[in-house]
């Protein structure tokens, strides 16, 4: 009996684990968005809306 709670724990302990470092990496995470406006230095945004 005391087999199968270990096994039932260690199990646990696995999920709980690769949850949690699932969460770190997402939390960690930065999203690098590439500019529109890269090529054109410069530019005002509130000029863009106008044209």
């Amino acid at each position: 009996m005391g087999v199968t709670r270990l096994k039932r724990k260690e199990a646990k302990n696995r999920a709980r684990s690769s949850k949690r470092v699932d969460d770190i990496k997402r939390l960690r995470f930065v999203p690098t968005i590439p500019s529109p406006y890269k090529g054109e230095s410069g530019i005002i945004l509130e000029d863009q809306e106008q044209k």
